[in-house]
Order: structure tokens, then sequence, then C-alpha cells
């Protein structure tokens, strides 16, 4: 039996479907198909992959969704409820929103033991959840629900900084290091203890009072609210801590990398989801069917490279021989990532020697301010950077070196480690870079323009490759 796991509806929308073996044959979320950034519909074309004999599993419950929607005026959810009831395609069993979250994580971690594993998530919130502790056998230890919730806080300071709520929290994450984080981080501490879900006034007056505080100061606003979810953060995790000594971390929050860095070090080793959104919870919904289908705990992890397929083959030395000369350059190949994070196959590659900070910027319609990862060899790693670092940029890490375009204003970098055996373009285009210039490491960030989606096909590379004046191999 195959197994297929659907997030749709409220944000986000994706499917996944596991294999009987426990292979992730595929995931992708709807976005790169329809063009539409954070697309709550899942696309005909991911629709029409589902098979009449796949098990089907929803992310969430719906009624238990639908009816705490109608206490939440804020919602999105209520407006697509209409879409789930007139759904195109069958639905044999439901998962609690954070137990898919959960799933996505559990289920894809890196080792075998269960019995010192605990599962901590956080979002903003689910049917009425927004933080669950749960051990290996999915019970729950746990839980914060609304509006007790710093996904939800985050996203109001991010609507108060005139951002994109449930997208561009990663903005505010970057902004902060240009804050004072002792400005407001008291005053709004203050309001969200005072959140009950019997005085829903409280919650809208948070929401009027960070307005009020970034009209003052923004980027203090943005530091107080990181200084606030980083206390919370590390609070639920020591809790978690007291369940397990090895950490599987999933939901909206955990793409936080900031507080990511500094739960780390509680725990003897820590998984996050690849896609911990709700788009992961896809890969959580099929894993959590696929599990109590097998009775197996863990699936076959191979990488991150799940969605569409180019099925082309791109000369890396030609590649990085461009961004050698020409500075910059982008990259679409094989498989598509899924997850927010371009990891080399669906890349805009720069040259790291270049103050080309401000170009990149431009060419992607960015805030000036906003930082770029660094991807680099392994082998190399312990000698550019000190700190956490993965194959995902989940982390932060300070930088031993002095290329200023790959660091933050706060010599922070969201390394890259790039493993000799990746299956991705990119190790082979840095070995390429590396032989030519000595550098072991480029600029890496998604091949996209604010907005928009990331790039997932031919059409796609072309129309950014028109639209930008910028060279894309294809």
């Amino acid at each position: 039996m195959r197994y297929c796991g659907v997030s749709e509806n409220f944000h986000n929308a994706a499917i996944a479907f596991v294999e009987e073996d426990g292979v992730i044959s595929f995931a992708a979320e709807s976005e790169r198909y329809s063009k539409v950034k954070n697309d709550p519909v899942l696309h005909k074309y991911l629709r029409d992959m589902i098979k009449p004999t796949d098990r089907v599993a929803y992310y969430e419950n719906h009624d238990l969704r639908k009816k705490y929607s109608s206490i939440i005026s804020s919602s999105n959810y209520a407006s697509n409820i209409k879409n789930f009831e007139k759904a195109l395609y069958k639905i044999d069993t439901s998962y609690m929103h954070h137990e898919s979250h959960a799933a996505s994580a559990f289920y894809t971690r890196p080792w075998e033991s269960v019995e010192d594993t605990v599962i901590l998530t956080i979002d903003g919130f689910g049917e009425y959840q927004s933080a669950t502790i749960m051990d290996s056998n999915f019970n729950l230890l746990y839980e914060n629900c609304y509006p007790n919730s710093i996904g939800l806080l985050y996203a109001f300071a991010t609507r108060a900084l005139g951002l994109k709520a449930l997208e561009e929290e990663y903005i505010v994450m970057g902004m902060a290091a240009f804050g004072d984080p002792s400005r407001y981080t008291n005053q709004i501490t203050d309001l969200y203890n005072q959140l009950d879900i019997k005085s829903m006034t409280t919650i809208f007056d948070l929401e009027k009072h960070l307005s009020d505080f970034a009209t003052e100061n923004d980027v203090s606003l943005a530091a107080s609210v990181q200084a606030l979810a980083e206390q919370e953060i590390m609070r639920l995790a020591k809790i978690a801590r007291k369940y397990g000594k090895k950490l599987c971390y999933s939901g909206g929050v955990a793409q936080n990398i900031v507080a990511n860095t500094k739960i780390k070090s509680l725990f003897d080793d820590m998984w996050i989801a690849i896609n911990p959104g709700d788009g992961g919870s896809a890969i959580g919904a099929a894993a959590r069917a696929w599990a109590l289908g097998t009775g197996k705990n863990r699936l076959v992890w191979k990488d991150p490279y799940l969605g569409f397929d180019m099925k082309n083959d791109l000369n890396p030395k030609e590649i990085a021989k461009y961004i050698s000369d020409e500075k910059y350059c982008g990259v679409l190949s094989g498989r598509a990532e899924f997850g927010p994070r371009a990891l080399g196959n669906r890349s805009l590659l720069a040259n790291p020697a270049y103050d080309i900070k401000d170009t990149v910027n431009r060419i992607k319609n960015r805030q000036k301010y906003r930082p770029f990862a660094p991807a680099i060899m392994e082998e190399f790693a312990d000698e550019y950077f000190e700190g956490p670092m993965n194959e995902y940029m989940q982390y932060t890490a300070k930088a031993k070196h002095d290329y200023k375009s790959v660091t933050h204003v706060d010599g922070s970098a969201r390394v890259q480690i790039v493993p000799k055996n990746s299956t991705s373009i990119l190790r082979k285009i840095l070995e390429e870079f590396y032989t030519i210039t000595n550098i072991p490491m480029l600029l890496n960030t998604s091949l996209n323009v604010r907005g928009r989606p990331i790039c997932n096909d031919k059409y796609d590379g072309h129309l950014f490759e028109v639209n930008t004046k910028t060279k894309v191999f294809y």
C-alpha cells in the first residue's frame, strides 16, 4: 500500500507519498505548481497524483478546526472550509495538527532509538493547541493552547511591521539583530502573559500595542519579540528535556534558527523536520498512517530532494567557472527541495569573495539588510565557522572569516554544510569552484524574487532569467 499525506486549506498546501517500505517517494508544496506563494489549495497536478488504492491521511482534525475557527475571527481557515468539504479526493483518516507536525520530525529522525526520544512542536495554533510535547508513542505530555501562542505573537508582530504574517516571520528574525531587545520585551511579556481565551479582547489589544511599538521603533520591536520567543521556546525545550535526551522538533516556530541554536545544547541529539511548517505536515500525516499501518517507526530518509524532477544534466565545472567570472547565476537541477530552503537544486549562487549582498538583494527584490547563507564543503566548515551547523540551514554559527556577503550584521551565518555524499549538484559545483578560486563556499539563496515561490521548472527558470537579467542554468 502507498500512503498519501495531504496538508490543505490553511496555508502551504502540500502532498507527500510514503511507500510500503518507508521510502518518501515524492513531496511538494502546491505553490511550486500554482505559482501562488503559500497557496492553501492543493494544485490539480498534485491532486491527480492520488490513486484510488492510496490510503489518504489529512494533516489535522477538520471538525475540531472548524469548531475553533468560529471563535478565532482572524483565522484564514474559515474561508477555506468549503474547499475541504467539496474535496475531490477521498480522505481515509486524519490526525491532530500537532500530531502531524510531530510525525514529520519523529519518523524522519536519524537515530534508531525511541525510549530516549521526546517530540516538541510549536506553531501558531492547530485545532486549538499552540505547542505540544509528546513521547515516542505520541502520548501527550504537555500542551499550550490558543491564545497562548508564541507563534501567533510572532505573526502579529510580523503584520505590525508591515510584513506578511505566516510568510515573512523570518524577515523579523533577521531584523532583530539591528534592534534593542530591552526596549519592549518587558511590556510585550506582560501583555502575552495576560492572554486568556475567556477575554478575547486582550489578544487584539496585544496586536494594537505591537503596531504602536512598530511605529516608534521597528527594529527594537523585532528584537524584543525575538527575545520573548527565545525565552518561551527555551522554557518549552527545558520541559521536553525532562522526558528525553534526544529531541525531534517541528512546527512553524522550528524555523527560528536563532532559537534553535540556543536550545540545541540542552539535548544529546536534535533533529528538526526538514519542512517544519504546515506544508511539511503532509509528510507527517503520510508517515503517521504508514507507521500505524506497518508497525514501523522510522522512514527511510535519504535527502530533501523530493519534488519535481528537471531530468537534466548540468555541467558543474561550467557553472563554477561562470560564478568565478560573472559573480552569480541561478541553478535548476534534478529534483526540487521540499521545504522553505533552497539547498542547491533551486538556488541562486554567488561568489562570496565579492561584496555581492546588495546586488543579490536587488535581484530578489529584498530589503538591503537581509542576510544570505553560505554553503560550504563539510571538510572546511570548522575552519570557517564556529557553532552549530547542519545540511539544512537550521542553526546559526559565528564566522571565522572576512567574507561579509555571507554573514549577518552580528557576525552570524546560517551555514549549510554540503557533505561529500550529497546528491545535489551543489557539492560538485563547490568542488569545481574551490579548484578555481581556493574558496570552499558559495553564497546560496533561493531562486525566486520576494513574494514568489521558489522556481520549480524550466518555465520558472526562464522567467527568472528574463525578468531579473540573471543567467540561469537549467
